[in-house]
């Protein structure tokens, strides 16, 4: 997160809180960490432990903040909450 200013960290930080209880609303369980100069949120499947992966919050090249899979591909635009925590739950859920 070079180059972000505390004002967007933190109003990133907010969404990943709001992120994290939406996903347990869902039946998941989430925390937000901030390590390694990263923010993400650890989401995992309450019934099937390994379904689980580690959402990041980031801008992309123009700025604009987004959600981010491990996987490097992007989620939704970081304020819609709602949306992220949808597809997240339908990838971790078992078919």
């Amino acid at each position: 997160m070079i180059g972000a200013g505390d004002a967007e960290l933190a109003v990133a930080a907010k969404r990943l809180e709001e992120l994290a209880a939406e996903l347990d609303k869902r039946g998941f369980q989430a925390r937000v960490l901030a390590t390694g100069g990263m923010l993400r949120v650890w989401v995992q499947n309450r019934t099937v432990f390994r379904l689980s992966d580690a959402v990041c919050a980031a801008p992309d090249g123009d700025g604009t903040w987004w959600l981010w899979w491990s996987w490097a591909d992007k989620i939704v635009p970081i304020d819609d909450v709602e949306a992220a925590a949808f597809k997240i739950a339908y990838v971790l859920t078992p078919a």
